[in-house]
């Protein structure tokens, strides 16, 4: 997206808020419409007889009475991933020009980079329809009026409201009320539950990968005329194929220079000489291997000390022979370039230990065991290619890494650039019916699942502006009638609990937005 685009979204926003702000009180005062914050609520007091035939043929006491577990349970798990992000930001100290920016911290399309405006706008639109609807068919079947539904518009349709009765819903029993607001949040949990549901278990088997090799996810051009582009799939490279290449980077025993490998595009198939090796993707400041200008994009050939010749096969390899050698040791170390030939060029330089680096890059990671392991300050790849398995890819893509420790990384596709799934990665897999349509639901389900798991994780946070404010408050009221709680029954009690937490919610979340840009 240019600079252009993001400045006109930035400022119909802006306008759009500034415009509903300043005529919120002539708004409000119409029967049909009303202002949510800068949202625009149009509002109708008829047809809620779908509500009722829906409450009338719906298990909905049943369904909210699992939507308090729900609502819990995805509560803890909110609060303990802000308290995780937190933890994070405070331990890793990155730049402040490495701060995401703001608008990546709202999970809204055309605002938000990674969402895209189909997929994103469709789902975003469903999860608050739905969210809100049974809100509404739960106050029914507990026979609470419900006064208005309506549209919700930020600009463009993002959801629906409804609104029960509040005198009524407030003289509710706690228990009553409890379930009437977990049902928003737990119907959006139990959606993101089927779909994911769907994902790992009907649509993933109905997929495979067409070979078993490596995909690319990242490439460094170390010759422009023979580098291994970012999507492809690698079939084979030298005499490694299928599931050998899972571990090329740390068992490879090519010989360093160029090598055949086999590109594999989700239609046909070409053979490449491309460099290989343990490649020089960027040098460290003040270390050995920059002071000695050794040149990035090349590819480490041989290292020798005292008399003793190493071939670099891989970054194993690298790492075995630079730990025998003493810091302090005088080696030569051969590289490859590569033109219309390939060029050895040969520098010596005097190692310094591992430990010295950790000591001025990463204290608290350093080890007595690095003052006995050279160093030379150079960042590698193997040839200059980031990759996972295909396999890898496959359940990723699909969500069945979710339960695992890749939680964060299925809930992270979008910013990974995996979903919607790109063309390049989606042909490699076949499917049981055209590709397009398969990868269109794949994406769909994945989607429903991004925006329903994450509105009704957050919904269920104790914040008074959302769902979870008022079910922790009926939860400590609830609590109130045991009698190891009784002092709960002195509102005051509950009102302290209840704000102090808000409160610390609150500032949780605001010190993960301001932290990456102060710290």
């Amino acid at each position: 997206m240019s600079y252009n685009e993001i400045f006109l979204i930035i400022l119909i926003v802006f306008s759009w808020i500034i415009i509903i702000i300043s005529l919120a009180p002539e708004i409000n005062k119409s029967k049909h419409f009303s202002t949510m914050g800068p949202a625009l609520m149009i509002k109708s007091t008829s047809n809620k007889g779908v509500l009722d035939a829906v409450a009338k043929h719906l298990p909905a006491k049943g369904m909210s009475r699992f939507s308090t577990i729900l609502v819990v349970l995805g509560g803890l798990l909110a609060f303990a991933m802000l308290l995780y992000e937190a933890v994070l930001l405070t331990i890793i100290h990155e730049p402040p020009s490495a701060a995401p920016p703001l608008n990546e911290y709202l999970a809204l399309p055309l605002i938000n980079p990674f969402i895209p405006l189909g997929y994103g706008t469709a789902s975003l639109v469903f999860a608050v329809v739905i969210h809100e609807m049974f809100h509404g068919i739960v106050a029914r079947k507990h026979g609470i009026k419900v006064t208005s539904v309506g549209a919700l518009f930020f600009i463009i349709p993002v959801g629906a409201f409804v609104e029960p009765d509040e005198k009524e819903i407030m003289a509710a029993d706690p228990v009553v009320r409890r379930r009437i607001i977990a049902a928003g949040p737990g119907i959006n949990l139990i959606i993101a539950i089927i779909c994911i549901v769907l994902l790992i278990f009907v649509m993933m088997p109905a997929s495979a990968p067409i070979h078993s090799g490596i995909y690319v996810e990242d490439s460094t051009s170390i010759y422009s005329g023979h580098s291994i582009p970012k999507g492809m799939e690698i079939t084979s490279y030298g005499n490694l194929s299928g599931k050998q290449l899972n571990s090329l980077e740390t068992t490879s025993m090519i010989t360093p220079g160029m090598a055949n490998v086999t590109l594999f595009n989700g239609k046909t198939s070409t053979v490449e000489s491309v460099p290989t090796g343990v490649a020089i993707v960027d040098l460290l400041s003040g270390f050995p291997a920059a002071e000695d200008k050794v040149p990035t994009d090349s590819i480490i050939y041989n290292i020798s000390d005292n008399g003793n010749s190493h071939i670099i096969y891989n970054i194993d390899t690298l790492g075995n022979v630079l730990d025998k050698i003493p810091p302090g040791t005088t080696i030569n170390m051969t590289v490859i370039t590569f033109g219309s030939t390939e060029h050895f060029t040969t520098y010596t330089m005097k190692t310094v230990s591992t430990y010295s680096y950790y000591a001025k890059d990463d204290p608290a990671a350093n080890s007595a065991a690095y003052k006995d392991e050279s160093f030379i300050g150079v960042q590698i790849s193997y040839s200059g290619i980031g990759y996972a398995s295909i396999d890898s890819m496959h359940s990723l893509v699909f969500g069945a890494q979710i339960a695992g420790p890749e939680f964060y990384e299925t809930l992270g596709l979008p910013i990974l650039g995996l979903s919607p799934i790109p063309g390049s990665l989606a042909h490699l897999f076949s499917t049981p019916f055209n590709s397009y349509i398969f990868f269109g639901i794949v994406n769909s389900l994945y989607w429903i699942f991004w925006i329903d798991f994450l509105l009704g994780i957050m919904n269920a946070l104790p914040l008074s502006i959302l769902d979870g404010g008022q079910f922790f408050k009926d939860t400590l009221n609830i609590a109130s009638r045991r009698e190891r709680f009784k002092f709960l029954r002195d509102e005051k009690n509950v009102t302290k609990i209840y704000y102090a937490l808000g409160l610390f919610v609150f500032f949780l979340l605001l010190y993960i937005v301001i932290a990456p840009r102060i710290l």
